[in-house]
């Protein structure tokens, strides 16, 4: 007796169809859900903003003047990726008007790294930078640290090398257009240490103990130290010792002042 044949993928093909069908509904739903719920968020933010300005008018002599209130709220702005500070035109920066605030930070930060570069090479501390803004009148005796390092954060998208690095966990302004690699900065940490005996002098053997580098890496990281000012050779050695020893001056100079 002779079978007719099925045709082949005939339902494969419905199976198919049916599962083109249910995975276009998904896409649909998810779209939906997806602008329901970007639109959800969209009102949110503008409540919670509409409420950061009600609490930055109440509170704006606090936020001004407070600089511990001042950072605690410029962090609750951060959470909610609100910047009251680059944007004078929504109604929490007119509310408050700390752009200028900070402005005036920037400037006069940028002006004591310049001011100080010759002596330490483009390189001051963020502790240093705040002590000498101090001394320059009433609108900065009260500056922070979070202030000099939100203000050189702004500075720096303008250029010209003004960025922050970490030494041993304390922030540094580096004021020169230097491009530093992690070699670089590793080599200025090394310095920060307690490992070299003395803070802000370092020598290459001691960069090699601590890193465990290679001597030629440690004298090419040390070499653009020395070539854009940012560390100076002793060539005698401290303490009469033979082999060169290097200062980098704003760590040697921040110990003084924290001695003081």
């Amino acid at each position: 007796m002779a079978h007719r044949r099925r045709g082949v993928g005939v339902g494969k093909k419905k199976a198919t169809k049916s599962g083109n069908d249910t995975s276009s509904a998904a896409q649909a739903l998810a779209k939906d859900l997806n602008e329901g719920d970007l639109e959800f968020v969209k009102r949110s933010l503008s409540s919670l903003e509409s409420e950061l300005t009600k609490f930055a008018t109440q509170h704006a002599d606090s936020i001004k003047t407070d600089p511990a209130f001042r950072s605690k709220f410029l962090k609750m702005c951060a959470l909610l990726n609100i910047d009251p500070i680059s944007s004078k035109q929504t109604l929490l920066g007119s509310a408050l008007g700390i752009g200028d605030y900070y402005y005036e930070v920037a400037v006069k930060a940028a002006e004591v790294c310049m001011a100080t570069r010759t002596k330490n090479g483009g390189v001051c501390s963020v502790e240093e930078v705040k002590r000498l803004l101090r001394k320059k009148g009433s609108s900065m005796t009260k500056v922070s640290t979070d202030d000099i390092l939100l203000s050189i954060s702004k500075l720096g998208v303008l250029g010209g090398g003004f960025r922050i690095v970490t030494l041993e966990k304390k922030p540094y302004v580096v004021s020169v257009p230097t491009v530093l690699s992690s070699d670089h900065t590793d080599v200025l940490t090394v310095a920060q240490s307690d490992e070299t005996g003395e803070k802000g002098c370092f020598s290459i053997s001691e960069i090699f103990n601590v890193k465990g580098w290679t001597e030629e890496r440690a004298e090419r990281a040390v070499e653009t130290l020395v070539r854009e000012g940012m560390a100076w050779v002793d060539e005698g050695g401290a303490g009469g010792k033979a082999k060169p020893q290097f200062w980098v001056w704003s760590v040697f100079f921040q110990q003084d002042d924290e001695d003081e």
